[in-house]
């Protein structure tokens, strides 16, 4: 009121300042206490997004929430029009409210609704996105859980036994490489590869027939060098150590407890090429005249990528171009494996071991010698180049506050040396005023004498 008659220059009286005055206006107090104890009911909007949730069908969602064109894992969020999701809760949940509410609660529910699900009117509220992620993610897995391999009730039941025999653990391992004839099993083979490439291709069949679903494993020992303790009733996961000649129980991350986090890894294009160019000495530069190809590899292992493509498929054409310039041995089989896996690790999916697959029809001796290769490369490659990125990240962050500081560190001499030269100026000012007044006060002084002499002269003369 205060506010609109200041604009309009529109004068107030006492009295309809007073009326509206919730500190002096008693009346006014009391009818908004009454108000006050009859209160709408605020409705529970985390149930209310559950309920959108419930009411679509998960993988008709998920597939219209797909950008068209995308090569990011399902499990990717990235791979999902996330901001389509939130206009449409948004506007399921408010249509909802305001359909079964009363139009003088209409107000009072609109303040609630923005408070809960915007925090100003650029941004959506943390905790609405951080709810609806979560929702997503978990559709996610359970979309996928029909689609993957369950535990292996036959090798249970070997590590149940007491004592536990080698042997027959080798035996089982030596016939599961038979499965990997169906593209089905082999792809799930190497998405677990993708995220435990630190352990042998045995280990990797052990690890799928124990637990299908796993975030990172290590000995109670690593988790201990991570500060994490292992929880009471914690399921171990028999490996094989040294030569395959013992067993080492392993924990899966879920399974410890304390104040370490899993980040999930995702791709950083920069970083890639930093560390491609100080790892290897690869270079890396875009190109317009490529033609109908996406990459080329000069005579320098300089690598040319087509400057047509969006960044995540700009990302699969380095990656493959790069392992074709360090890992030339490889047959075009292995060679799209390791791709696949490298990838796979960084969210993105790599459909061009679907085509070499079915066109080569490799049998099970097949891979005996290719998956020792394979784990090695994606290995060497995972451990240089994505600790490398990070390192790249942190050393980026570490120059650039060295840099600031240096700056501030320079600006604050520069500040200092300018007072001191005010300083200095002031004083010389200071000091050559003086001497100046000091000039101008004698040369009064003399003016009044010569002035005086003069006068008493002339009375003199008069006289």
């Amino acid at each position: 009121m205060l506010t609109e008659s200041y604009f309009t220059q529109t004068p107030l009286t006492e009295e309809e300042v007073f009326n509206h005055s919730t500190k002096f206006n008693a009346k006014l107090n009391e009818k908004k206490c009454k108000k006050a104890s009859s209160q709408i009911k605020v409705p529970n909007f985390s149930q209310k997004i559950e309920e959108y949730f419930k009411e679509k069908e998960v993988s008709e969602l998920l597939k219209r929430l797909t950008i068209p064109e995308t090569n990011f894992s399902k499990n990717n969020l990235k791979r999902y029009d996330l901001n389509m999701l939130f206009a449409e809760i948004v506007k399921s949940v408010w249509e909802n409210i305001a359909a079964n509410s009363k139009a003088e609660e209409e107000e009072r529910l609109k303040f609630y609704f923005r408070k809960y699900f915007y925090k100003n009117k650029q941004a959506y509220n943390s905790q609405f996105l951080s709810l609806v992620k979560d929702k997503l993610i978990a559709l996610i897995e359970k979309e996928e859980e029909g689609q993957t391999l369950e535990e292996d009730s036959a090798l249970l039941k070997l590590l149940s036994q007491e004592p536990i025999e080698l042997e027959r653990l080798n035996e089982y391992v030596r016939q599961s490489q038979s499965s990997l004839s169906s593209l089905t099993f082999y792809k799930q083979f190497l998405v677990h590869l993708s995220h435990a490439f630190y352990l042998s291709p045995q280990n990797i069949f052990l690890l799928m027939g124990q637990l299908p679903y796993f975030t990172v494993v290590k000995t109670s020992l690593e988790w201990k060098y991570c500060e994490q303790e292992i929880k009471p009733n914690a399921r171990p996961i028999f490996l094989f150590g040294e030569n395959a000649q013992s067993l080492i129980p392993f924990f899966d991350f879920k399974d410890t407890q304390g104040e370490m986090s899993i980040a999930s890894p995702c791709f950083d294009l920069r970083n890639l090429i930093l560390a491609l160019k100080k790892t290897y000495h690869i270079e890396v530069r875009l190109s317009k005249y490529l033609g109908e190809r996406n990459h080329k590899i000069l005579n320098d292992h300089t690598l040319l990528i087509s400057e047509s493509l969006n960044e995540s498929y700009t990302f699969q054409e380095l990656i493959v171009a790069s392992t074709e310039v360090l890992y030339p041995h490889l047959s075009p089989f292995e060679k799209a494996s390791v791709d696949f896996c490298i990838l796979k690790f960084l969210g993105i999916d790599y459909h061009e071991l679907d085509k070499i697959y079915e066109s080569l029809k490799p049998k099970a001796h097949y891979f005996f010698d290719s998956l020792i290769k394979i784990q090695s490369c994606v290995n060497q490659f995972n451990t240089q180049i994505t600790t490398r990125s990070l390192v790249e990240r942190e050393e980026v962050d570490l120059e650039n506050f060295e840099q600031e500081i240096k700056i501030c560190k320079e600006m604050e001499r520069n500040a200092l040396e300018n007072i001191q030269t005010v300083k200095q100026e002031k004083a010389e000012s200071q000091a050559t005023n003086s001497k100046k007044n000091m000039v101008d006060l004698g040369q009064l002084i003399e003016l009044e004498l010569s002035k005086n002499g003069s006068a008493t002269d002339e009375e003199g003369n008069k006289k």
